[in-house]
């Protein structure tokens, strides 16, 4: 299949496109907070950015389709060679099959590049969206840890998915 996006380390000029995403509430409903002024986005990259490198992270990847960013992705922790997961896409290119194709290529580079044996995704319980595009590249709920984290003044329910190196090497050899 011929790749549509690209994934790249975020640029300065990308912001306009990121505060599309980041200030949509939409596009946020899920995500861990969101970015009313240009201001406020600069700020959040800014400690985003400094936080994965001391934690010696790579930065997160941009999602771009016709020079355009619609989305981000990124592993937000590592330990023990497990690499955890994050996206966001731009509500405007649901359904395309974008994020699933992203999601591909960041699993290669997860396993083949950085050598993990084991990508997580944590996904809010009600987020079906996001539960199916996991399940799509071949992601297993592992089940729902429950009032496992505190946001906007409530408990939430998160769901655990993974992915093994095993099947995802499995799953080349076979396919």
């Amino acid at each position: 299949m011929e790749k549509r996006i690209l994934l790249r380390n975020m640029r300065k000029e990308d912001t306009q496109d990121l505060f599309e995403i980041f200030s949509d509430p939409q596009s946020t409903k899920y995500w861990l907070g969101r970015c009313d002024t240009m201001d406020e986005l600069k700020r959040m990259l800014k400690v985003e950015y400094f936080s994965y490198l001391k934690r010696g992270l790579s930065p997160p990847k941009v999602i771009v389709l016709d020079k355009r960013v619609i989305g981000v992705i990124n592993f937000n922790e590592e330990f023990d060679g497990i690499g955890r997961i994050g996206f966001i896409l731009n509500r405007l290119y649901e359904h395309h099959g974008y994020m699933k194709e992203a999601l591909e290529m960041f699993m290669r580079e997860g396993f083949e590049k950085l050598g993990y044996h084991r990508i997580e995704a944590l996904v809010f319980h009600d987020n079906e969206k996001s539960a199916r595009t996991l399940k799509s590249v071949g992601f297993s709920y592992e089940g729902t840890m429950r009032s496992y984290l505190r946001y906007q003044g409530r408990l939430i329910d998160i769901d655990l998915f993974s992915r093994l190196r095993r099947e995802y090497d499995e799953e080349r050899i076979v396919g």
